[in-house]
């Protein structure tokens, strides 16, 4: 799931109440953050290599 996509289920079940859908898109948007950063560490690590 993209983050802008977990963003907007957050966003859908605060404004239709469903706590359930809530904590479901919550759980998803910090995999979505998670995978990122680890992608950004390995591009990170890749660009300090090519610096060497």
């Amino acid at each position: 799931m993209s983050l802008e996509n977990a963003r907007q289920a957050i966003e859908a079940a605060i404004h239709s109440g469903d706590f359930k859908s809530m904590g479901v898109a919550v759980f998803k948007a910090i995999n979505a953050l998670e995978e990122r950063i680890k992608a950004l560490e390995e591009e990170n690590e890749r660009l300090k290599a090519q610096l060497k």
